[in-house]
This record gives structure tokens, C-alpha cells and sequence, in this order.
């Protein structure tokens, strides 16, 4: 049939191809096509839907056609003779099929005469496959400077995916061009690298004099499927260019899609604590994201976090990867109970417990509370007043470090005698003792819910803390204008807790927000007492809220009042 009608032959092997039919059979006829000369004809044939096009290209190269050369050479032969402006709709068909079957290696040098080709069409579909396939940002770079909008918006798409200091400042002038196309696709790489320079620039773009560029910003914001910018989307919506209207519109559909699939996918935990906190300094937190068990971590982009002070969003910030301790040496002081049940600041170390790796050393250390000094106070009549906790002057042993779990919730679950509990400056100072040959950053977890005193050595033991490197994370039901100093001296933390119920998950997050892996740093804004993230990224969600602790003035020592 072939040798005598190959019209009638054509038409029944595209009839057999349309169907779908993915026999041995119809390989055999994808064999004939390309033994006949008529292979190109079919890939090109506008009868075919994209989905068959790429399924008889991924047969004929099952039958040993190098089918990314044949229309690779053949791209290059006809587009010497095409006219500068116009690509048939065979040709354009044929780029785009390249782009899905070449891996590149053997079809550049047909690559490199289409992109010397002067067809604007050719000439940038070649460009954008370079650059896939050889990443080059100075070659990208000298494509930046083409006329043509189309060969500087696939250079700059080329680079999708490629991250370096060089290609990052490459997008970032990109993301200048006088082309709303060539700006958005730069934009757009930056925001996936996780550059947040594009979020601030996405929001200019949102509102540029042309229509054209707001059009591409809305586009782009859907893409990214970031909450972020829903307001800046509904604010387009009002737009009298329908143009603009209509992307917005599907942006925000978009948004909104992706937020119920990331949502519905899974939901992660977010860990977070603040660090030092100084007036008119930058905030600076940990910050961790997991999964519910903790098994997984979640990786971070600057563009997957989304910071919200009270109602307003934090415009301005840092997310920095950090190197986290390999080990960490921890000593948990607590007052001492009598009860059987654990106290809350018990459940919540258990709860850590269950989070502490192998090469974790902790210490239980609990303490017998101590009336505040030289306060006179009324009780039924009379007035009675303490004396100051005085500076031990026997040698101190210091706190049994172990990484043994099963020690440490037996030392969590029991009821400590009084007699061997210190008072509470006596557990600083044992804490300070421990061998220096213990590996791993050191931290004191620390709860009081009484003021604590100014001891006569306190600058002495503030000291000490600060040359042993211990940072200290306090956690009370009051005030505590003290023991917040020691806190800040130490580069640790001072929270305030409003209630019993929060001390448990307040302990488990102080030992969690240890290994986070990632620093905020944020400019603050005034009067913002509570901090909302957001970590929103493609596999899933979550998202916490804590409370911003009031600066302090930098000290090293506190006065009571």
C-alpha cells in the first residue's frame, strides 16, 4: 500500500495513530513511517493531539530512530529558508516536540545554527534549550542583550532551576528588563530559589503604570502559589483592564487550589523561639519545621516563611541556614514537689524526651525554692522577713550529665528528698561545675514560679555562666526581673507564661527550638506582642504563633525593686 497510494497509507497509519492503539502492530506501522520518509510528516501533522505526537516519537525511537537529530536536522535546514517573521505551524510543532524528547548532547550544534537563525520563533526556543542544557549564565548573559524580547525571556526561563551567587545577580538585573515577559520569568526563578528579593519586586510589579507588567505580576503570584499575595490579587480584581482582571482572578484561584492541596497533603510542625531580644536591635529566632513525628525535616526557602506581627505582615527579613550542635549538654533545674505526679515542668522534659538523640547528655536537677529576701511580709498579723539565699562555701558537685533515657525518665518520675535538692542560685552555680570535658553546647532549662533574689555574688556567677558558655532559657509565671537578666546575659531566652498549661509545651519547645536548623532576623515593629509563621511550602503546611518578649536594655546584672 505504501509503494502504490502513499497518501491512502498515510491517512490510515495517522487514523491508526489518533486511536491510540499502542500494539506491536501499530509500532510496526511508526517503523514503516520513518523507513517511508513520512516520520516528519506525522510529527508535525496538526491531526495528532500533543499526546500521540509524543507517543509516536517515543515509539519510533523504540524502533532505533534517533528521532531528536531527524527533527533536529531537519528544524535547521528549513529555517534557512523561512522568512524572518514567520514560522509555519509545522515547524513550531516540531520545536516543541524537540524540547520534550532531546536530553540535548546530540542535537547542540543544530541548536547552536537555530539560535544564530534570525526567525525570532526558532531562534528563542533554541535559546531557552541551550541554556536548559548547558546552564551557562555568562552565556545566558550575552543572550541578554538580543533585541528580542522572546530570545531574553527563554534565556532568563533557561535558567529555571540553576542556583549560584553569578546567576542570582544575572535574574535580579533581569528583573529590570523593559519586558514584562523577560522581568517575570526572572522573578519568577528567583522566588523558587527562594530569593525573598522577588517578593518585594513582585509587589512593585503589582502596580506598575503598565498593564502588561501587572498582567505578568498577577500570573506570576499565581504560579508561586503563595497566600502572601492574595491582598495585592484582590486588589487587582478592581482593575478596569480586563486583561489584568482575569489573571488576577485566576491567580487567586490558583492560591487558593494549592493552599487546600499543600493543607490536605501535610501538616508540619512548626518550632520557634526568640533569642536575644534588645530594644531597638533586630528580632532573632530559631526556627524549625518537621514532621508530626519528627522524623522529617522540612527544607526552608526565605519564600516558603511568612511572618505576620499582630495583623501586619513583616515585610522585611532574614532566614538564614545555621550549623546545628552535633550534641548539646542540658541541665534541667525545676522546683522540687512533693507530689507523686509529675509537675508540669516534669511532663514537659518527658515530652522532650521522647525528641532527645543519642548523643544528648541532660541533667535533672531539682531545687528547693527560696523565699524572696529582705521583703517584709504580712501573715496573720505578723511580719516576718527572709534572709538572703548566702554563697555556699563548701565545693559544689556538679550535676550528673547522661544520655541514658531510661535514667532520665526514671530521675523525671521520682520524688527527690529535699535534703538532696540545692536552693536555686546553689543549682546555678553546680551547673556552671560541670567537667569540661563534656561534649556538646551547654544549656540550663530553668523554671521558677517565684521572684528569684539578686544573690551578693551575682556578677561573679553571671560571669562564670557567660565564660562556661552556658545559655540560659528561663521560663516563669511572674515577672522576674532577674532571673530575665541572667537569661539575656547567657544569649539565652526569658519567657513569660501566662498559665500552668503552657509550661510543658514550652519546656519541649525550648529543647526542640535547640536543634532547629534555620535564624530568623526580622526589623521589629512597635507594640507587636504576638508573631505569626507561616511555612508554606509545595509538600505541605503549618504554622505557629508565640509570644514577642519585651526588650531589655543590654546588662549583666539586675536590681531588684
Amino acid at each position: 500500500m505504501l509503494r502504490d497510494d502513499r497518501e491512502s497509507f498515510y491517512g490510515a497509519a495517522i487514523d491508526l495513530l489518533r486511536s491510540g492503539d499502542d500494539s506491536r502492530g501499530a509500532l510496526y506501522v511508526v517503523s514503516i513511517l520513518a523507513a517511508g520518509q513520512l516520520l516528519l510528516r506525522a510529527l508535525s501533522d496538526p491531526d495528532l493531539p500533543k499526546e500521540r505526537v509524543l507517543a509516536l516519537a517515543h515509539a519510533a525511537s523504540q524502533t532505533g530512530v534517533m528521532v531528536d537529530v531527524v527533527v533536529a536536522k531537519h528544524l535547521a535546514e528549513q529555517a534557512r529558508l523561512l522568512d524572518d517573521n514567520v514560522c509555519p505551524p509545522e515547524l513550531q510543532r516540531l520545536m516543541d516536540l524537540l524540547s520534550h524528547v532531546t536530553d540535548g548532547s546530540r542535537v547542540l550544534p543544530f541548536l547552536m545554527a537555530l539560535a544564530r537563525q534570525p526567525n525570532p520563533h526558532l531562534q528563542s526556543k533554541a535559546v531557552l534549550m541551550i541554556g536548559r542544557i548547558n546552564r551557562n549564565a555568562k552565556w545566558v548573559q550575552s543572550r541578554l542583550m538580543d533585541a528580542d524580547p522572546r530570545v531574553r525571556a527563554n534565556a532568563v526561563e533557561a535558567l529555571w532551576g540553576t542556583d549560584s551567587e553569578e546567576v542570582r545577580q544575572l535574574l535580579r538585573a533581569a528583573g529590570h528588563d523593559s519586558n514584562n515577559r523577560v522581568a517575570g520569568n526572572a522573578l519568577m526563578a528567583l522566588y523558587r530559589l527562594g530569593d525573598e528579593w522577588a517578593i518585594a519586586e513582585l509587589r512593585k510589579m503589582a502596580v506598575h503604570e503598565s498593564r502588561l507588567f501587572r498582567a505578568t505580576a498577577a500570573w506570576v503570584m499565581g504560579e508561586t502559589g503563595d497566600p502572601r499575595f492574595t491582598k495585592a490579587l484582590a486588589r487587582m480584581i478592581g482593575e478596569p483592564n480586563p486583561t489584568v482582571r482575569a489573571r488576577a482572578f485566576a491567580a487567586l484561584g490558583r492560591i487558593r487550589s494549592l493552599i487546600i492541596q499543600a493543607r490536605e497533603a501535610q501538616e508540619w510542625r512548626v518550632i520557634s523561639r526568640f533569642q536575644r531580644i534588645r530594644r531597638n536591635d533586630w528580632r532573632e529566632l530559631h526556627l524549625e519545621a518537621t514532621s508530626q513525628d519528627g522524623h522529617d525535616q522540612v527544607k526552608i526557602l526565605p519564600t516558603h516563611l511568612i511572618l505576620i506581627a499582630d495583623a501586619g505582615e513583616i515585610s522585611s527579613f532574614s532566614l538564614e541556614e545555621r550549623q546545628v550542635p552535633r550534641s548539646l549538654a542540658i541541665t534541667f533545674l525545676y522546683p522540687r514537689s512533693s507530689e507523686g505526679e509529675p509537675t508540669p515542668f516534669q511532663q514537659g522534659a518527658l515530652h522532650a524526651l521522647g525528641w532527645k538523640r543519642p548523643a544528648d547528655q541532660w541533667a535533672i536537677v531539682p531545687f528547693v525554692p527560696t523565699p524572696q529576701p529582705n521583703r517584709q511580709t504580712s501573715l496573720a498579723g505578723e511580719k516576718i522577713e527572709f534572709t538572703v539565699e548566702e554563697t555556699p562555701t563548701l565545693e559544689l558537685a556538679a550535676p550528673q550529665l547522661t544520655a541514658d533515657s531510661t535514667l532520665l525518665d526514671a530521675s523525671l518520675n521520682k520524688v527527690a528528698l529535699k535534703a538532696e535538692c540545692p536552693k536555686f542560685w546553689a543549682a546555678i552555680r553546680r551547673a556552671t561545675q560541670v567537667d569540661s570535658s563534656i561534649r556538646g553546647k551547654r544549656n540550663i532549662v530553668l523554671f521558677s514560679q517565684d521572684e528569684i533574689s539578686t544573690p551578693s555574688d551575682y556578677t561573679e556567677l553571671a560571669t562564670a555562666v557567660m565564660s562556661c558558655g552556658i545559655a540560659i532559657h528561663g521560663l516563669s509565671l511572674i515577672p522576674n526581673r532577674t532571673m530575665d537578666s541572667l537569661c539575656q546575659a547567657s544569649q539565652g531566652s526569658f519567657q513569660l507564661l501566662s498559665s500552668e498549661d503552657q509550661i510543658a509545651p514550652a519546656v519541649e519547645q525550648i529543647y526542640l527550638s535547640l536543634m532547629a536548623r534555620y535564624l530568623v532576623k526580622y526589623q521589629p515593629t512597635e507594640e507587636a506582642r504576638s508573631l505569626r509563621m507561616i511555612v508554606n511550602t509545595p509538600p505541605g503546611w503549618g504554622e505557629t504563633t508565640i509570644d514577642i518578649p519585651q526588650p531589655v536594655s543590654p546588662r549583666t546584672a539586675a536590681n531588684t525593686e
